[in-house]
């Protein structure tokens, strides 16, 4: 057991190193570091909504009696629905409390930051509970990839890229997107493709979020050096009232 929770802490190091770089985008801002920090918090509370959420797609999904005809549609639900999409969704309806408390002055990269921060909190919650269900190379190999995080950065850029495009609501194309990924990603690990090679291609996934993470800090680099990343993406939120000139 001491040997698992060794692997769980040493887990931990990939994501938090992310969190610690996201949280020093803005050195000087308390209020910045305080939002990070009660993101992260928060994400480790995510499991109840998610498992909230799941519950009841599930309680539907059973109602309907769909897969009583085709009985892999519940395979597919299971993989897009009740994992992916849930956690996708419950991570963003969190990163965006704090997307609309800073809507001024939010930049490209305070968005990306703030859906990977919620994915990482979410990750170092799930990564407990798999510590009973996996060893220690799956342990660390889930810490490496740091793929919860990897689907929040996805998100986040795809949403802040709309909205620098003029897109008013790049969110369900973000959220999709992240699903999509996270969804492949689980149902190709499903007992009804184990006999399959569809099992390489969720390696493959992982092998992409692992060279994700060291791109992205490459990127996030040199973005914060580029007005592009670091101006308001809503600059009319922020612009000051002029004054007009009094009349003698």
């Amino acid at each position: 057991m001491l040997i698992l929770v060794g692997a769980l802490l040493a887990s931990y190091l990939v994501p938090l190193a992310l969190y610690f770089y996201l949280r020093s985008a803005h050195k000087d801002d308390k209020d910045y570091k305080k939002d990070c920090w009660n993101l992260l918090w928060n994400g480790l509370m995510l499991g109840f909504p998610v498992f909230g959420f799941s519950l009841l797609c599930n309680i539907l999904f059973k109602v309907s009696h769909i897969s009583d005809r085709f009985p892999i549609i519940e395979v597919f639900f299971s993989a897009f629905i009740l994992k992916a999409f849930s956690e996708e969704l419950m991570k963003y309806l969190l990163a965006n409390k704090t997307i609309r408390k800073n809507h001024a002055n939010l930049s490209f990269l305070d968005l990306m930051a703030f859906t990977t921060i919620s994915a990482i909190g979410f990750e170092l919650m799930e990564a407990v509970v798999y510590m009973f269900e996996s060893n220690v190379p799956q342990i660390l190999v889930r810490g490496i990839t740091n793929m919860h995080a990897v689907f929040g950065l996805i998100m986040g850029y795809i949403i802040a890229k709309g909205y620098k495009k003029g897109n008013k609501n790049p969110v369900p194309l973000g959220i999709f997107v992240s699903t999509m990924i996270h969804g492949i990603y689980d149902l190709c690990l499903d007992e009804a493709f184990d006999a399959t090679d569809w099992g390489m291609l969720s390696l493959l996934i992982a092998f992409i979020c692992l060279i994700i993470n060291i791109v992205n800090y490459i990127f996030m680099n040199k973005a914060r050096k580029d007005p592009y990343y670091t101006d308001p993406l809503f600059p009319e939120e922020n612009i000051e009232t002029i004054p007009q000139e009094e009349t003698v």
